[in-house]
């Protein structure tokens, strides 16, 4: 069996059993059961504990041993020091692979702790059974409703495009919650904590083969091997993105990264070249990341950095135009027989260069579908941003923009800006439609800015920051991804 099919076993698991599960609802083992359960899993939940006889009317079993039939995979949630046993046991019984959320190794920082995450990671080194963790909150797979957590709100996860890998727990919720928040799907999210088995680099070669999967997401606080995974991502960015995200910045943190994951931080600065040299888009801070991971899981890439703008209001323009100039995105530049066109579709009141000032024109659909399409069937535009402040009358451009975009190949993203919930109709439309929505100006911008990037990426363009930007070239056209 091969490591892609064995960890298909684990993603996508038929049998799940949970060694230290218990009937007191204080307890993991209690909430991983339930989770498994009220999240509607499709597979067999065997719960293990030599104490129970059964545990929500299902059969409980002394051991994994004891279990008939093969199992997929064994969520551990029991004493840091029972752990190696139980491991032992899943390896003898053939299980494909085990999820420790037990913590107690080598963060703690104790020679004890130290000393049994040498033994898991010898054991994890002979093969057999791949170990996730220790110290993990977990692993959830929406399309098969699996949690295989003691996070109750990861059950709660819209199915979707976006591959979350992390080190830390925390921020694999954080993120997860963040996308879904945003009506941005998961296909996979999960916590690698202290990888003592399974690490970055044979998670993300998975990924690359997964349908599912469209967009990969990682957080990293440290590497002892950090090679690998440039190593690996630099083949796997030709197919898909990466998005990456690097804690554990400032002088001093690396005490407390390591006795969060058991990892030893590193110099800030080598890492962010370092992803951006293997074409990984690397993000500045988490509102980044959510921004750019919406707009590749909505939009195909940019072929080139040439943007047009479009805005109800003067103020948002310049805004969104002072952004594009932070990212290194030029302003399209308008032939005479665009503006020409421009000018007899809008009003006289409206600017009809670059930016396309459409304030009183945004209420009229056709004569706004008209003026999009003008803008993006121009060679010299590489993709648009819109903007908007909702007022209720003009959401023609909106319509316009959504009746328009699935014509052509070229990214758009939207700033739509509303009071709570006056506009989430018309947010709605646009993301099922495909068109990622932002608050503000400038993260509708930092969307399309990531577009511009992984487009750059793929035709050999330029590094990953989404601050640094190679030289446009024209190249492959891709399909716009279904949202």
């Amino acid at each position: 069996m091969d490591l892609n099919e064995q960890l298909d076993h684990i993603f996508h698991p038929r049998t799940v059993a949970v060694v230290g599960a218990s009937a007191s609802p204080e307890k993991v083992g209690f909430r991983v059961v339930s989770n498994l359960l009220e999240a509607g899993f499709r597979g067999r939940v065997y719960p293990v504990n030599p104490g129970l006889a059964e545990l929500f009317g299902l059969r409980a079993y002394p051991s994994i041993s004891a279990i008939p039939g093969e199992i997929d995979l064994a969520v551990i949630a029991i004493p840091a020091e029972l752990t190696i046993a139980a491991v032992k046991e899943c390896m003898a019984k053939g299980v494909k692979g085990a999820l420790i959320i037990s913590g107690g190794f080598s963060e703690v920082g104790t020679k004890t702790g130290a000393s049994l995450q040498a033994e898991l990671r010898d054991l994890a080194s002979k093969g057999g059974t791949k170990i996730l963790g220790p110290n993990t909150q977990g692993l959830v797979n929406p399309r098969l409703h699996l949690t295989a957590s003691f996070q109750s709100t990861l059950s709660l996860l819209k199915a979707g495009n976006v591959a979350v890998v992390t080190q830390s727990g925390g921020l694999c919720i954080y993120i997860a919650h963040a996308l879904s928040n945003h009506n941005v799907g998961i296909s996979m999210a999960m916590g690698l904590g202290n990888r003592c088995g399974l690490d970055f680099e044979e998670v993300i070669t998975y990924l690359a083969q997964d349908d599912e999967t469209r967009v990969i997401a990682i957080y990293v606080e440290g590497l002892e091997q950090p090679k690998s995974l440039m190593r690996v991502a630099r083949e796997v960015v030709k197919r898909k993105p990466i998005v990456a995200y690097k804690g554990g910045r400032g002088e001093g943190i690396d005490r407390a990264t390591l006795s969060h994951t058991g990892a030893l931080a590193g110099r800030y600065e080598l890492y962010k070249a370092a992803f951006a040299q293997a074409g990984m888009i690397t993000a500045d801070n988490l509102t980044d990341m959510i921004d750019a991971i919406k707009a590749l899981a909505f939009q195909p890439p940019s072929l080139g950095k040439r943007v047009a703008i479009f805005s109800v209001q003067a103020g948002p323009a310049i805004i969104m135009a002072d952004k594009c100039h932070e990212y290194g995105l030029t302003l399209a530049q308008f032939p005479p027989a665009l503006k020409q066109r421009l000018k007899q579709l809008g009003s006289p009141l409206n600017a009809i260069d670059n930016p396309v000032d459409v304030g009183w024109k945004s209420d009229e659909f056709n004569d706004c579908r008209e003026m999009l399409r003008a803008v993006l069937e121009e060679d010299g535009v590489d993709g648009i941003v819109v903007g908007a402040v909702f007022l209720g009358s003009n959401m023609g451009l909106m319509r316009a923009v959504i009746d328009v975009a699935k014509d052509y190949k070229k990214p758009i993203t939207v700033c739509l800006d509303s009071p709570h919930g006056t506009a989430s109709a018309e947010i709605t439309a646009l993301e099922e439609s495909g068109i990622p929505t932002y608050p503000l100006p400038e993260r509708a911008v930092t969307g399309l800015a990531a577009l511009v990037k992984y487009g750059e990426i793929i035709r050999g363009d330029g590094g990953g920051g989404i601050r640094t930007h190679g030289p446009s070239t024209e190249g492959q056209r891709f399909s716009r991804p279904s949202p």
